[in-house]
């Protein structure tokens, strides 16, 4: 006999009174167990059964104060999966959508608590399955998030983030983050009350991908990371910049190092050297195997309405890639970072359409070898160092010499110096000669084929011209003290 329509209306208003029901019960002991377990006071609003309003939550210590919520919706959406020889299937996400996120920080302060050392932690191929299994059906959503400290308070219009997993047999996982837009606020004190001046930063646009997989010795690792951003803006003032600066108390009764005491320095230093190596050797495998950044304009603005200071500095065209691979010579193995940057514009010091340093093409290209120690290492066995190589090119560089853009500065250096206090030298200290070999061997070449050099007057008129420069710098340091 088939239910008649009172029945079906009955049956499934009884499992959303059921389903209702849960979800409260279900909320409230998420809260309950948050406030035991992290030390903080949780509140909200249930404005379905999907759906949570105007969520506090307020910590009692640790840098974050509190956390306001707006809004926090669950949606179910599919997404598309290759796995393999043109196979496409659909897969269930859970979206996590979030409106009106706010996030208030604490002051820092200095604390003489000592952090406690912390276990390493193994991460075992079944784990990192089960993790990138469970990760790739969650997405999050945010609009309107608003980070404040005393000092500054950050602005995002959007913020995406999507996991997905790969259906080959590699089972990597892939993490897009997406930002729309970002701006930085530096809060100002002007008399007596707080002020919000117009964005000391802002970002139009910033993406990040990032490729993460797993390694039978290394755990996990990073695989590739491209990151993409939009034009950048950058406003400086001399009171963001001015900070008080106190110099620490050291040697407070005799400031000089002789006898046992610089020979024990002396001894220590190939120690901190060797150690230092390990420590990097040691995250090399932590390093993503394949960077690239790329930022199509840079704008860094600074005013000194004191002095009557207006600049701009712009960088066009930034693009940065990094791979990671390794390199077995006479010296043992090594991971080899080629690491290349290349600026397609470079204006310093720029004010009213001209610059004092304009430079039309940057390629930096260096080597960097990172040796890596296959067996724990004893206090006595010798170190490869880091190897660097660095190779700078420039094209189309000119150096303006405008003389009357340099009074500005100079009684802007005055200033400074007037503000200053010599104190008398009542110690000296003795550096000890340090023996063995450096930690880090570099060389580096600067070519800049075609340089020109122009001089203005006060007037701006330019009155010697030399180009067709060209200079070649080599520096580096090859060997031992």
């Amino acid at each position: 006999m088939a239910a008649s329509p009172v029945k079906f209306l009955f049956g499934f208003f009884m499992i959303s009174i059921t389903l209702w029901m849960v979800f409260i019960f279900a909320s409230r002991l998420l809260a309950w167990i948050l406030s035991r377990i992290v030390g903080a006071s949780v509140g909200f609003r249930v404005g379905g059964w999907k759906c949570l309003k105007d969520v506090v939550v307020k910590f009692n210590k640790g840098a974050i104060e509190s956390i306001l919520v707006g809004e926090i919706k669950l949606s179910l959406r599919q997404s598309l999966v290759k796995l393999g020889a043109g196979i496409i299937s659909k897969d269930p996400k859970l979206q996590v959508l979030i409106c009106d996120l706010e996030v208030v920080l604490r002051p820092s302060s200095k604390s003489s608590q000592k952090s406690r050392p912390r276990k390493p932690r193994s991460s075992g191929r079944g784990k990192w399955m089960v993790v990138a299994n469970i990760a790739r059906y969650f997405s999050v959503s945010v609009t309107d998030l608003v980070m404040k400290t005393p000092r500054a308070t950050a602005e995002v219009k959007e913020l995406k983030v999507d996991i997905s997993k790969d259906g080959g047999s590699k089972h990597n996982l892939f993490v897009k983050l997406h930002i729309l837009p970002i701006s930085v606020y530096a809060i100002q004190m002007l008399s007596g009350f707080m002020e919000k001046p117009s964005a000391s930063f802002s970002c139009e646009e910033f993406s990040l991908s990032c490729e993460f997989g797993h390694d039978r010795e290394a755990g996990v690792v990073v695989r590739n990371v491209d990151i993409n951003c939009g034009e950048i803006v950058v406003n400086l003032n001399e009171e963001l910049l001015s900070k008080n600066k106190k110099l620490p108390d050291v040697f407070t009764q005799t400031d000089k190092v002789t006898g046992p005491t610089a020979d024990f320095v002396t001894t220590k230093k190939p120690q901190k050297k060797q150690s230092a190596i390990l420590a990097l050797a040691k995250y090399t495998s932590m390093f993503p195997e394949k960077i690239c950044f790329n930022l199509p304009k840079l704008d860094v603005k600074f005013m000194h309405l004191q002095h009557d200071i207006v600049v701009e500095n712009n960088i066009m065209g930034i693009q940065l890639k990094c791979i990671k691979s390794r390199s077995t010579e006479d010296l043992g193995e090594s991971a080899r970072l080629d690491v290349q940057l290349d600026f397609s514009e470079i204006h310093l010091l720029r004010e009213a359409g001209s610059s004092v340093l304009q430079i039309m093409k940057v390629d930096v290209v260096s080597f960097v070898y990172i040796p890596i120690q296959a067996s724990p290492v004893q206090s006595w066995q010798p170190i490869s160092p880091i190897r660097a190589e660095v190779d700078v090119k420039l094209g189309g560089t000119q150096f303006n010499i405008i003389m009357s853009r340099l009074k500005p500065w100079l009684r802007l250096q005055s200033s400074k110096k007037k503000g200053m206090v010599l104190q008398e030298e009542t110690s000296t200290l003795e550096k000890p000669q340090s023996t063995g070999s450096k930690a880090i061997m570099w060389t580096c070449t600067v070519s800049a084929p075609e340089m020109t050099i122009v001089l203005y007057s006060i007037s701006g008129v330019p009155l010697y011209h030399v180009s067709n420069i060209l200079c070649l710098i080599y520096i580096g340091y090859l060997g031992n003290d």
